[in-house]
């Protein structure tokens, strides 16, 4: 993995914790936002459900400049 793709990695994960410290402390502060914000964490983890599973299946391969070229092809 690329020095660029970690770096991108961490402040997701950084950033992700931030959104979820904010969230707590807003229903401990505020406790009538606890329905709502039980729906928009639903909702977030199908979202995060969904892009787990496409990004899990990946590129399917077959497009341009898979194939090399051996010198016995020629």
């Amino acid at each position: 993995m690329s020095t660029l793709a970690l770096l991108v990695l961490v402040i997701g994960i950084a950033v992700g914790l931030v959104v979820i410290g904010g969230a707590a402390y807003l229903v401990h502060r505020h406790p009538p936002l606890l329905g709502p914000s039980t729906v928009a964490a639903a909702v977030a983890t199908a979202l995060i459900a969904l892009v787990a599973a496409v990004v899990q299946t990946g590129p399917q391969g077959g497009g341009a400049g898979t194939r090399t070229v051996a010198p016995t092809d020629l």
